[in-house]
């Protein structure tokens, strides 16, 4: 595999179609500063094409600072959830994706999927309608070469993932993360080390402390500029996700035992499907506090659940000390903003883990595993 030298593209179309969770997709953001730090110059142009219209994380994506634009196309009509719904013809996929190209003169498309032939026959047919257009600049295409056929749709092409991985002697299942850098290490480009990221609007930041200053509670009110914060996200609301949620009584009982250590004030975040779990979740803590705490003594919550949106939690979790969370989209927003962050995994999934300096992780942890190292990452930042 030959790496094109004189490639310098100035308007680069990133397409991906896998997943269009929270998680899933801020997980791109290590191999978008990757290509920013090589082409600085270089505008990003995310194209997703998303079973599910109307994601949590079209927005979250639509915000962030590496992107100059983001545009989710549907492949359904309706959400697949709709019984008898015909998917969006290829044809029109086409013509919304080379009128974005066209408009944002792009002169590199990056198929970042490594499965199937959907997103090779887009690329292709892109750069093929964008040359009928009469572009004038030189074109280029990236694709990952899982089999050799799937080659031939681009320019430059990589290895397969389980190549890319055997070479890099990286496990499979691979991070999520690592996986972008399939596509990428056909122009030669590496990881190495490289954090997914996010930030937040300033204006996002003082909705958020308005939103948390509105609750009349009085304990919270008194002891929040004196105690750090501990934002915890149980999450997991979803059918196909419960089998993700930690046991709500064992949380319970390692925030108690922690808090006598180190004492916090709580936030509770949460979808508003996952209002019931929290409010179960608070039963379970006053019970806990009565039979450990003294009523002097006691945490100071406040429930979020529903009251947000994707980049109102973001900004919650950036006013966070500590972050505690399930494996789910909180807990990748957490760690992209470098808040110090316990992810609690029911059972391992290694393609989940953040090896990062601020983020600790336990697998159905004892309260002491718990206890010991959310500890270290209080005393780590402080």
């Amino acid at each position: 595999m030959s790496v094109n030298q004189n490639l310098n593209p100035k308007s680069i179309l990133m397409i991906k179609s896998h997943s269009a969770g929270v998680g899933d997709l801020l997980r791109s953001s290590a191999a978008w500063r990757v290509l920013k730090n090589r082409w600085p110059q270089a505008k990003l142009h995310l194209l997703f094409l998303s079973k599910h219209p109307g994601y949590a994380s079209e927005g979250l994506m639509g915000a962030h600072h590496l992107l100059d634009s983001c545009t989710f196309l549907t492949l359904r009509e309706k959400s697949p959830d709709v019984k008898g719904v015909s998917k969006t013809p290829f044809k029109r996929l086409l013509s919304e994706a080379l009128h974005l190209a066209v408009d944002k003169e792009v002169d590199c498309v990056i198929d970042f999927e490594m499965h199937g032939l959907r997103t090779s026959l887009l690329t292709w047919c892109l750069l093929k309608g964008m040359k009928k257009k009469k572009q004038l600049t030189p074109l280029n295409s990236v694709g990952v070469g899982q089999f050799p056929l799937r080659s031939w749709f681009y320019g430059q092409s990589s290895a397969s993932l389980e190549d890319f991985a055997k070479a890099r002697a990286k496990p499979l299942p691979m991070d999520y993360t690592d996986r972008d850098f399939v596509a990428l290490s056909a122009l030669g480009l590496e990881r190495n080390g490289i954090p997914i990221e996010l930030e937040v609007a300033r204006s996002e930041v003082v909705k958020a402390r308005d939103l948390l200053n509105s609750f009349e509670v009085k304990p919270w009110k008194e002891r929040i500029e004196r105690l750090p914060v501990l934002g915890l996200n149980i999450g997991c609301g979803t059918v196909d996700a419960l089998n993700r949620r930690p046991d709500l009584k064992l949380i319970a009982s390692a925030l108690v035992q922690l808090f006598k250590q180190q004492p916090f004030n709580l936030i509770l975040t949460g979808a508003p499907n996952e209002r019931d779990v929290n409010k179960a979740f608070l039963e379970l803590l006053t019970n806990e506090l009565e039979n450990n705490l003294n009523q002097i003594q006691t945490i100071s919550w406040v429930d979020l659940a529903g009251e947000t949106d994707v980049l109102a939690l973001s900004a919650v979790v950036s006013l966070c000390n500590i972050f505690v969370s399930s494996d789910s989209g909180p807990y990748h927003i957490a760690v992209a903003l470098r808040v110090p962050t316990f992810c609690w995994f029911v059972f391992k999934e290694p393609a989940a883990i953040h090896n990062v300096t601020w983020c600790r992780h336990g697998i159905n942890p004892t309260k002491d595993e718990f206890v010991s190292k959310v500890l270290e990452l209080f005393h780590q930042n402080k």
